[in-house]
């Protein structure tokens, strides 16, 4: 069952957990509370789902939780789903270490001393975020059932015209390829960034996580249509993972853009290869790293 906040913390902030979520859901936001909701034999498996699930994620930030293992677990897979994450921060700790990679351009609430005076602009914040997830599952759901036909005639026609134009710039046409279209050499990509962390000491279904970022010059604007692909593989060159973020929905992180990120229960993975592939699924830019 899917939940509109998965609520994040560590055990020691258990009370202001459970006020935070008595709280939320007075208001009509459903929670997920682990230590309520989730059962004893699959717990792990019942936290990914539940993440997975949710329309946002509050992070209880404090001393306890920047410290555990397990809370930078879950903030790793809501950040991998593209979770709207939500800190609110119930004590004077600095943002640092791992969490520091996840949260440092999310949104922010300072409730410290008293996290009970803030209470109600989380509530509203939190609301804010899960409407706005709401209405875009809604929308996404009505193009495809409501507008199936007038999708796909758009589609074909655009087809059409892509084809037309590709048949022109091959015999020599005055129409050519549009002038904005991203082609090999317009940009240049490169891997500054590709690490492991390792979690064992974590009770998940892994024992260590990847994270592969760089740059990328000039960047793509959203209106083009590139996609990140990231195939990660073993010294022996066997694929172990892969991923594909569209360009506009990457995270912009220190070292530019997360190109991607994977995990694996053996430290197993040692080369990463990037790839910026336009919307005509042509690579215009690659780079690849060993560890």
């Amino acid at each position: 069952m899917a939940h509109d906040v998965y609520i994040c913390y560590d055990e020691r902030d258990l009370d202001t957990a459970k006020y935070v979520c008595d709280e939320l859901e007075d208001r009509g936001l459903d929670c997920w509370l682990k230590n309520r909701d989730a059962g004893v034999d699959h717990m792990v498996d019942e936290i990914m789902q539940a993440i997975k699930k949710s329309k946002a994620m509050v992070l209880l930030y404090s001393k306890n939780s920047k410290q555990s293992n397990f809370v930078n677990n879950e903030v790793d897979i809501a950040f991998a789903e593209k979770r709207s994450i939500l800190v609110y921060q119930i004590d004077e700790s600095k943002l640092d270490g791992g969490l520091e990679f996840f949260l440092r351009n999310k949104p922010w609430i300072e409730a410290y001393p008293n996290p009970k005076d803030k209470i109600n602009l989380l509530a509203e914040d939190t609301a804010e975020l899960v409407k706005k997830q709401k209405s875009k599952d809604r929308d996404i759901f009505k193009i495809v059932k409501t507008h199936k036909i007038p999708v796909i005639i758009g589609i074909v026609v655009l087809l059409l015209i892509a084809g037309v134009l590709g048949y022109m710039a091959l015999n020599g046409g005055s129409g050519g390829t549009d002038a904005s279209q991203i082609t090999a050499g317009d940009v240049k990509l490169k891997i500054t960034d590709f690490h492991v962390d390792d979690v064992r000491n974590e009770s998940t279904d892994w024992n260590y996580s990847y994270y592969v970022g760089g740059t990328i010059s000039p960047a793509p604007g959203e209106q083009d249509g590139c996609v990140i692909l990231v195939d990660f593989y073993d010294q022996s060159g066997k694929l172990v993972d892969s991923t594909e973020t569209p360009f506009e929905d990457a995270q912009k992180v220190s070292s530019g853009f997360l190109f991607g990120s994977a995990v694996s229960g053996s430290n197993n993975i040692k080369v990463a290869d990037v790839q910026l592939v336009n919307e005509e699924n042509i690579i215009i830019a690659q780079d690849d790293a060993q560890l």
